[in-house]
């Protein structure tokens, strides 16, 4: 199973090509050769990469409660569709962020990778502190959810 952690500082070139860092790159094990999907986060000015696995099973989910035939559910998918980009790993690591995603995570040189469990945010490090909890509000927030699990019983 993969589990990317860790965080690691990266560059990017006037290109828009980003090396992958070889930590992540090693956890991929068998699926480093599969393209990757960049996604724009829906909840930060970021980027969420996913393996190409670990991505068509949040499509097949995401899918499987929406009826094409239905308007409403018809926009859905469009949104989630223009949402993404699979791109491919060149065999040094390297991946090349379309201009429109550079844009929306204000990624133009310096960026930062998070392993996230099953996938890996991208963060224009200029902006990253600013999105970060600190160890007080992760310890409340933290503490908060399992008093409201616990009370769920």
């Amino acid at each position: 199973m993969i589990e990317f952690a860790g965080t690691y500082n990266a560059t990017i070139d006037d290109k828009g090509r980003i090396v992958l860092p070889s930590a992540f790159k090693k956890e991929m094990g068998e699926f480093v050769s599969e393209p990757l999907v960049l996604e724009k986060s829906l909840h930060k000015d970021c980027l969420d990469i996913h393996t190409n696995k670990y991505w068509q099973e949040r499509v097949a989910e995401f899918k499987n409660g929406l009826d094409p035939f239905d308007e409403d559910d018809d926009a859905l998918l469009q949104f989630f569709y223009q949402n993404f980009v699979k791109v491919t790993i060149a065999a040094n690591g390297r991946i090349n962020i379309p201009a429109g995603y550079l844009d929306y995570a204000h990624l133009e040189k310096s960026a930062e990778f998070i392993g996230m469990g099953n996938s890996i945010r991208l963060l224009a490090t200029d902006n990253s502190d600013e999105k970060k909890m600190d160890k007080a509000e992760f310890l409340r927030k933290l503490k908060e959810k399992r008093q409201k699990k616990s009370e769920g019983r």
